[in-house]
């Protein structure tokens, strides 16, 4: 059928006036089901009204669209109008009517964002400050988006919580400029922008999937994990101008993690296999503090700090090494607190400077020493992300012994000791207390924790955190949402072209570990293969454990790298039908339903 002939149904030119709330939404899509408009989806949710015209969005023949039914074209900045030949109708008081159509597709970044910004402003995302979120990331945000909308407004009505965190990726690893994904050859899988989704594309497809699902009551859009790398002083400062570039394409995003783990100087912990001496954190604290800030971090230390069930004081020793530490890593997230702010004009957002990618796991004392600094010298984090021991999209152990084997090779020398002599060699226990504690922290600071890696974990886990937090928490998930669509195509019958793309993409996957692409982690593919896991990913439920973690971890940066046919992945993921579409999304809105149900346990 050809737009220009489409005929309006009776039941949308009601709305033209009168009152247009939820309600009078839900009536419309009640009759909006029943309408002669074949080929034709609607998404009444999205109806509104700006001025004397009506906007709706819809799909005709799978092509997304927005109608305006009134006014005149190109209202509110809209571009590219097709009247709709033959649809004039009476518009109160004698008055005709005219109707047009505009492309209205994730990537008409100009419609999205005439729509979000002048049309209907409910639409733009807000800062999450304390309020609690599950902060879900969108490797395939087309597919992924409607269906954690539609999660969130389940569990809102279910249970009167917003968690709405849905537009979430890591700025400079799963996503990266538009030229430089333009730029991309697909032989490099660790390469920024692996999804082949950009910065700028998540942001306006996190708006075109609020408008279509009619999601009015605020969502946060977060750029995670603006990295800051280097070796050395020369390459560091070139890592921090090119994040300073992310930042500017992610100005309309309203969270944005840093991270600057990769400065910490792990010597100064006394848990380094070979800490530095006490003259040698003297010698740098020297060096990295002028002699104002040593002077006032002596002072800005010296009080105790109540902190829920417990109080901490810090001795002039613990105050040199955290200095010698964090504080080249404080002093970068500093300055990109002020590359935010400006990139924003001064509008308001959240902060979230990352521990959680440290080699060690965080002490209440590092994260009231990070907080602080940030605090009193006018950068202050809403959220902070601890390192917990968690491993992205793997369950946390539940056995002594799991654990030991978990964390022999990590710089954790605390934690077994902890769950022996205080937990009775049980370990979710003894994360529930770190939890509790380091949220007590978060709280007294007016910030809220923020738990990443959370794909994977498994109920008790789950209703651990939730416990801990008294509700007050950031949960973050990315890999899961896409390792459902893959478990979709695995699913797929042999010689079916799902299941072959499924297979291609394992087969790249490996390849790639052949030539050491994965670094370390490279050799675990010949591993699992040898073990008898094939391309099996795991059973979701169980954290996967029993599956192909290689794969768990590396199958998606494939998204990124080119078939057989010298096609991107993702064009061809670009293309599966509407019934892997349907059932990844029906996939992703239960998992997202399932773990509000157990963090929010009553």
């Amino acid at each position: 059928m050809n737009t220009q002939e489409m005929l309006l149904p009776s039941a949308l030119t009601e709305y033209a006036v009168g009152p247009l709330d939820d309600s009078a939404r839900a009536s419309l899509a009640q009759r909006l089901a029943t309408a002669e408009t074949p080929g034709v989806t609607w998404f009444p949710q999205s109806l509104t009204r700006a001025g004397d015209a009506l906007f709706i969005a819809f799909e005709e023949n799978g092509a997304p669209l927005l109608l305006q039914y009134g006014g005149t074209a190109g209202a509110c900045g809209l571009s590219h109008p097709t009247e709709l030949a033959g649809n004039g109708a009476d518009h109160g008081a004698g008055q005709s009517a005219k109707a047009y159509v505009y492309p209205f597709a994730s990537t008409d970044r100009e419609n999205v964002a005439a729509f979000a910004e002048r049309i209907d402003l409910t639409f733009l995302p807000r800062p999450q400050r304390d309020r609690p979120a599950i902060a879900s990331g969108n490797r395939h945000p087309e597919v992924s988006l409607p269906a954690v909308f539609d999660a969130f407004r389940d569990i809102l009505r279910d249970t009167g919580l917003n968690l709405a965190s849905t537009v979430q990726l890591s700025a400079t690893r799963e996503m990266t400029t538009d030229d430089d994904i333009a730029r991309r050859d697909g032989l490099n899988p660790t390469a920024p922008g692996h999804t082949r989704v950009s910065i700028r594309h998540l942001y306006y497809a996190g708006l075109w999937a609020a408008i279509r699902s009619g999601y009015r009551y605020g969502y946060t859009a977060e750029a995670d994990h603006f990295i800051v790398s280097g070796a050395n002083d020369a390459e560091i400062a070139k890592s921090v101008e090119w994040v300073k570039e992310a930042i500017r394409h992610a100005a309309g995003y309203t969270k944005f993690t840093t991270d600057t783990s990769r400065v910490f100087d792990l010597r100064a912990d006394v848990r380094h296999p070979q800490p530095l001496s006490e003259t040698q954190i003297e010698e740098l604290f020297q060096q990295r503090l002028t002699p104002d800030e040593r002077a006032w971090v002596r002072a800005a230390f010296s009080k105790p700090f109540d902190c829920g069930a417990a109080s901490y004081r810090f001795d002039a020793a613990e105050i040199k090494r955290l200095a010698v530490k964090f504080v080249p890593s404080l002093k970068l997230n500093e300055e990109l607190f002020d590359s935010i702010l400006q990139a924003r004009h001064g509008a308001p957002f959240d902060f979230e400077p990352s521990l959680d990618e440290a080699e060690t796991l965080t002490s209440a004392k590092e994260l009231i020493f990070y907080m602080h600094w940030l605090k009193e010298r006018g950068r202050p984090a809403q959220l902070v992300p601890p390192n917990l021991g968690f491993k992205k999209r793997q369950a946390y152990p539940e056995t002594r012994a799991a654990l030991e084997k978990y964390s022999h090779h990590k710089m954790w020398p605390e934690v077994m000791p902890r769950v022996d002599g205080e937990f009775e060699g049980n370990p979710i226990p003894e994360l529930k207390d770190r939890v509790r504690e380091l949220a007590d922290v978060a709280r007294f600071f007016d910030g809220t924790l923020s738990i990443h890696s959370g794909s994977g974990k498994q109920p008790e886990v789950l209703r651990s955190i939730g416990s801990a937090t008294r509700g007050r928490l950031n949960y973050k998930i990315s890999g899961e949402l896409q390792l459902q669509l893959f478990d979709v195509l695995s699913e797929a019958p042999e010689g079916s072209a799902e299941r072959g793309l499924y297979d291609r993409m394992v087969a790249a996957c490996e390849r790639f570990a052949a030539q050491g692409a994965f670094g370390e982690e490279s050799a675990l593919a010949a591993q699992y293969r040898a073990s008898g896991h094939g391309s099996y990913l795991g059973d979701a439920g169980s954290g996967r454990v029993d599956g192909n973690l290689f794969l768990v971890f590396w199958l998606g940066n494939m998204v990124g790298s080119k078939d057989e046919d010298g096609r991107f992945f993702k064009q061809g993921l670009d293309e599966l039908p509407d019934s892997v579409i349907e059932e990844t999304r029906r996939r992703n809105k239960e998992y997202v339903k399932w773990l509000a149900s157990h963090l929010f346990a009553q």
